[in-house]
């Protein structure tokens, strides 16, 4: 943008010293007047301010492309994390545990029901969390060293989730469907959710630890 404002100065300068010395050597250019030597001016001026505005205006819009980047990775993340939440919720109501009333037979196997339908949201969460972690390089912007260090991080919990989840879902069916025989597997695979549940809540709660300018560069 410099270079560009530098140019336009010089061809100015150029235009206003070529003119100046129009006016000393007269016999030249005759038919030269000031009224076009001012027009010409007043054009070129014109020209050059709304390229001037044209590229501020770009640089601005650039910038706040980026800031929506970043934004929509910290989206994601809250979407990732309202799932877990979800799941955790139902599981908690679903699950045996001490001192836990058992809720009715139909009420639990429409929540299994509901947990899968979560189960596909928290999928779903995570590609759009791939996907705005993606889109950051393109608007210029990068994870500081240790946010991108939660994000593999959280990535690789959600992988865990998914399979501990994915597993409690099928125990959780037996349990309920046709006998109680496998209580200690499905409280083992609620235990290991839960293990796994808070190690990404702590990471995706690291935004809110840092701040959000903490947690990107933008390149300008």
């Amino acid at each position: 943008m410099k270079k560009v404002i530098l140019a336009i100065v010089v061809f100015y300068s150029i235009t206003v010293g070529f003119f100046i010395g129009v006016t000393e050597h007269k016999t030249m250019f005759n038919d030269v007047k000031w009224t076009d030597v001012g027009t010409l001016l007043v054009t070129f001026l014109g020209f050059a301010f709304g390229f001037y505005t044209y590229f501020q205006w770009l640089g601005n819009k650039r910038k706040e492309d980026s800031y929506i980047s970043a934004k929509r990775y910290l989206s994601a993340i809250d979407e990732v994390e309202e799932n877990l939440h979800e799941l955790a919720f139902h599981y908690n109501h679903i699950c045996p545990t001490p001192g836990l009333l058992i809720e009715d037979k139909d009420v639990s196997i429409k929540r299994i029901e509901h947990l899968h339908n979560v189960w596909g949201n928290l999928y779903q969460s995570r590609r759009n969390l791939y996907k705005a972690n993606r889109e950051l390089a393109f608007w210029n912007v990068e994870l500081v060293p240790d946010a991108k260090q939660n994000y593999d991080f959280l990535n690789q919990s959600l992988d865990n989730i998914s399979v501990v989840s994915s597993a409690l879902n099928s125990q959780l069916h037996h349990f309920i469907c046709k006998d109680s025989s496998n209580m200690n597997e499905v409280i083992r695979h609620k235990e290991r959710f839960d293990e796994l549940q808070r190690s990404a809540y702590k990471v995706a709660q690291h935004r809110i630890d840092t701040g959000f300018k903490a947690m990107f560069r933008f390149e300008q």
